[in-house]
């Protein structure tokens, strides 16, 4: 259309034009035309009257109105967006070494300016119980494996440039080259051909065609599968890739890409973002962002959204501060500047800083959070070839007699942070909850028919736990458990050092009162991680041992089941050497039906069963075999499940300062789709992306 001044703005679209052009479409041609602050200028000197500029919607409307207000931050606000107010977050990563390749050294790229700086292929929306697209708004599978991503048509980089098909096929090529989809988090491709089809669809053939689409798609769109790759940046290792014979070494190339540095990562001609926040400029120890006024939220088109969510809503900026320890992060909680962080490690600081205003960053109601969230668990492994533990019937036995919630309720942040395991199924809450039934009246579905063991000191049962050993052909002589063979039963329980992890010896000492006391004499041992995990874990002498347990959030149930079950097989049924002294056998035996713990014991191979879960099916289908693989874990055990962290911990947040919100159907978005990661990520700066009525500057009567 050729250059443009703001004078030519009457004559380039008239005011009857303008109506016809959608919003994001307003602000793509004016920044094209101007660049973004004078695109910006001349939109608001179109559409104003008397050189007064539109107020945005959030600027004088309604009850929510929040422009104006700062924070007190140590940081510069003078070049903040919107109203002036600054979010001062922490980061582990000095922006100044920051040198971009998610493929190249990991030390020197932080996933917190991932979040930021970029979208997601999708994300998983928990209360439907589906994949929700991003930067890809749909997509199809055909019956020969074919499947086909249309892209969204309204995300631009932050150089300006459309984001197209392109930039999401030389990603997957990449990918293709280095072996993994999205490094670290994804898998392996399950893709082939890769091909555009026009500027916004790109399709590609499925490897396995009858692959689950469920784990498909979260190894491939949903675990961090951040688009970072920009056509014109990355294209070159994605066009090399294709030149590549199919039987030639990819070697070279590989090594190649992982010396590749992309520097400074504020730099938009060298790393453009293509999010809400716009990464501008870096210092030793602050990274600024922006917000970006050409975005457009792809959660506009939720049933909660009011309207179209865009950059230019939001009045603030956001600031990452690097705090190498807790001891300055603390301190700079203290003094006001940052307004999220981790809390400090010792109550009575903690105490101090609640006083401030501070607490958890989603400080929300209990029925706002559903399901809980949940990052690493804690566990205590059992030894499946020892002669006391390899016996089903005692591992039951245990489970009746030490209640679970116990062992970590004595824990401060316990309400706030921990999840107990309340029904051993192999999976956690936050799947157990979509798979068995929903949220209400959760338990509920087919969780219902498993079994409940001890939860509380109230369902502690020793009568069902005496039977259970004495069918396993163990006595009581003196008040001490003896083996069939008329020995004296000692439990081996290895556990973490408190340097390591203080729960798991304190819970290890709760769970030992609990198992002396009925009369299975235990001993606790505290070992240095490497040693507990090397040479005593398979030396297979112990019969307890501390472990964590749990698959990804958003995650199909299978990944879960898959890190639950401690086999000596891999699900290809390749031996795993270290397991072959404690782990599972496959071959299992299981009480049938469902929900009759003294039925009659079939044999199953587990890993057939596991693997039963890798491919398409009904949705009816998969919930009848969750359920069943929920109960087979249910029964055998392989592990004493503890606890799940996430509940409402993690960052924590100065509400003094900042609003969060719930959004109208009472389920605050940060919990709705999983997106936030404890100990990664903090919903504070996704919100954004969702709609400010869920966080904003705090308001005076805030």
């Amino acid at each position: 259309m050729g250059s443009q001044t703001s004078e030519d703005c009457d004559d380039w679209i008239s005011d009857d034009e303008w109506g016809d052009v959608a919003p994001q479409t307003r602000r793509r041609l004016l920044r094209n035309a101007f660049g973004g602050a004078a695109g910006l200028a001349a939109l608001a000197g179109c559409s104003g009257e008397d050189g007064e500029s539109t107020p945005t919607p959030l600027q004088g409307e309604g009850d929510g109105d929040t422009g104006g207000s700062t924070t007190e931050s140590g940081s510069d606000t003078s070049t903040s967006g919107g109203g002036g107010a600054t979010l001062d977050h922490i980061i582990s990563l000095a922006p100044t070494e920051a040198r971009f390749n998610p493929y190249g050294n990991a030390t020197n790229w932080s996933f917190r300016w991932y979040w930021a700086m970029f979208d997601q292929f999708a994300v998983h929306d928990k209360v439907t119980n589906k994949t929700k697209g991003m930067v890809v708004q749909d997509w199809e599978y055909a019956d020969d494996g074919t499947v086909t991503w249309n892209i969204r048509d309204n995300y631009t980089w932050h150089d300006g440039s459309d984001l197209v098909a392109e930039d999401v096929a030389t990603q997957l090529k990449i990918g293709q080259l280095m072996g993994t989809v999205n490094k670290g988090y994804g898998a392996e491709p399950l893709y082939e051909n890769v091909r555009t089809n026009g500027d916004y669809e790109l399709q590609f053939d499925l490897v396995e065609p009858d692959v689950s689409r469920e784990i498909f798609e979260f190894g491939h769109m949903k675990r961090r599968a951040w688009l970072w790759a920009h056509r014109d940046i990355w294209g070159e290792f994605a066009t090399r890739f294709d030149e590549l014979g199919e039987d030639e070494d990819k070697t070279e190339l590989q090594n190649e890409l992982m010396q590749t540095v992309k520097s400074p990562a504020w730099d938009n001609s060298q790393v453009p973002g293509n999010s809400v926040w716009e990464f501008t400029s870096g210092e030793e120890n602050v990274a600024h962002f922006e917000p970006y006024d050409d975005y457009v939220s792809p959660y506009s088109d939720t049933e909660w959204a009011s309207g179209e969510i865009t950059g230019d809503m939001i009045d603030y900026s956001l600031d990452w501060h690097r705090y190498p320890n807790q001891q300055q992060r603390t301190q700079a909680m203290q003094e006001g500047v940052i307004d999220v962080s981790y809390p400090p490690d010792s109550e009575s600081a903690r105490e101090s800083i609640r006083e401030m205003g501070w607490g958890p960053a989603d400080d929300l109601d209990e029925d706002q959070i559903v399901p809980s969230m949940r990052s690493g668990s804690m566990s205590v492994l059992y030894n499946h070839q020892s002669p006391i533990t390899g016996d089903s019937r005692v591992r039951k036995a245990i489970q009746h007699v030490v209640p679970r919630k116990p062992l970590v309720s004595w824990v401060t942040d316990y309400q706030s942070y921990w999840v107990e395991d309340r029904i051993p199924s192999g999976i956690g809450q936050d799947k157990e909850v979509p798979w068995f039934g929903g949220a209400t009246d959760w338990p509920s579905g087919g969780l219902t028919d498993l079994q409940n063991y001890a939860h509380t000191k109230d369902d502690v049962d020793t009568e069902r736990a005496t039977q259970l050993l004495q069918d396993a052909g163990f006595s009581k002589n003196g008040g001490r458990w003896q083996d069939p063979d008329g020995n004296n039963v000692t439990l081996r329980f290895y556990t973490a050092t408190s340097g390591e992890e203080p729960m798991a010896l304190r819970f290890a000492q709760i769970m030992k009162s609990y198992l002396d006391e009925f009369g299975l004499q235990t001993e606790v041992t505290a070992q240095e991680a490497t040693i507990r995990s090397g040479n005593t874990l398979e030396s297979g002498d112990w019969e307890l041992m501390f472990d964590t347990w749990g698959g990804a959030k958003s995650g199909p149930a299978f990944l879960d089941f898959q890190t639950s079950f401690r086999l000596q097989q891999t699900l290809n049924g390749d031996p795993i050497p270290t397991n072959e002294n404690w782990a599972m056998n496959r071959q299992l035996e299981v009480p049938y039906p469902i929900g009759n713990p003294d039925g009659d014991l079939q044999q199953v191979d587990i890993i057939d069963k596991l693997n039963e879960l890798r491919v398409q099916m009904s949705e009816e289908e998969r919930r009848q075999l969750i359920t069943e693989v929920a109960w087979i874990y249910n029964q055998t055990l392989p592990m004493m499940t503890i606890n799940e962290e996430g509940g409402t911990g993690g960052y924590w947040l100065n509400h003094d300062n900042w609003d969060t919100q719930a959004p109208n159907n009472n389920q605050n978005p940060a919990y709705r789709y999983e997106i936030v990661e404890v100990g990664q990520y903090s919903y504070c700066q996704y919100m954004a992306k969702m709609g400010t009525e869920y966080f904003s500057p705090a308001g005076p009567d805030s």
